[in-house]
């Protein structure tokens, strides 16, 4: 039932929507590219906290280490943690930026599905406006595009970018390790 309502929404909305909706997903794509990156620079970060002589012997570092001219563990942890921070940062940024323009977004469009209702409301014969309450039908559009804002395409986008950023860290983390992606996401899909 709700996918039909949905279905019927995205059949209402403008080409200038549809197109904005697709760079929305775009925008998504980069923010979970940029979460993944904030989560791949934890694990080193970590590691030159708990153990930085095995992290200093680690062939995935070496590159990193020549680049920064590192001679000894214990001069890790201070480039890793500013590229944590930057990292994360940046996730958190890019992650505002996302939840701006899902915001924007659905404002956007429940604006052209007000103006879409009024238009057809002002198109009706004299009859129906003369037995009409103006302010009750502006009331009540505004009210009704309220609703629909805040409890269907709002929480639909939001699920949206929920779903593109669990897919894609799940898909790097299955990359890294795939016995302890699946037992971490049936063991965290059961609490």
């Amino acid at each position: 039932m709700k996918d039909a309502l949905l279905y019927r929404l995205w059949n209402h909305m403008s080409n200038r929507r549809r197109r904005q909706f697709s760079w929305l997903l775009l925008l998504m794509l980069v923010t979970s590219l940029f979460e993944v990156i904030s989560l791949g620079a934890l694990i080193p970060f970590l590691a030159a906290l708990t153990n930085p002589d095995h992290l200093f012997q680690n062939n995935w570092m070496k590159p990193f280490i020549n680049f920064l001219n590192i001679s000894s563990p214990t001069q890790l942890l201070l480039p890793l943690t500013i590229t944590f921070g930057v990292a994360a940062v940046l996730a958190g940024f890019v992650r505002l930026v996302l939840l701006w323009a899902n915001t924007k977004l659905s404002f956007a469009a429940g604006a052209d599905l007000s103006i879409d209702i009024y238009k057809k409301t002002l198109y009706q014969p004299y009859s129906v406006h003369v037995s009409r309450n103006s302010s009750e039908v502006i009331s009540g559009i505004t009210k009704k595009t309220d609703s629909v804002i805040s409890k269907s395409i709002d929480p639909t986008l939001k699920l949206i970018s929920s779903c593109v950023m669990m897919l894609a860290i799940l898909t790097t983390l299955f990359y890294v390790d795939p016995k302890i992606t699946i037992c971490a996401f049936f063991g965290f899909g059961f609490i």
